[in-house]
């Protein structure tokens, strides 16, 4: 059981490291962009918002277990 429980966070914890650099990378691509004229100001964080964040914390939330029986 122990075993198990230790292979769910390290799952959790790789999950939650990759959704902080793709939301990360996507931001700095927003921005440059943003910067380079290829996007509104509006536009890059409407891109950021749904490529960037949404993907990232859905998966998380899915990811999610119930309340633990200790």
């Amino acid at each position: 059981m122990r075993g198990n429980s230790q292979g769910q966070w390290r799952l959790e914890t790789y999950a939650l490291a990759i959704a902080m650099l793709w939301m990360l990378a996507l931001q700095l691509i927003c921005v440059a962009l943003w910067d380079g004229g290829w996007l509104t100001r509006q536009a890059a964080l409407v891109h950021w918002l749904l490529v960037g964040v949404l993907p990232p914390a859905l998966s998380l939330w899915q990811t999610e277990t119930g309340p633990s029986k200790a």
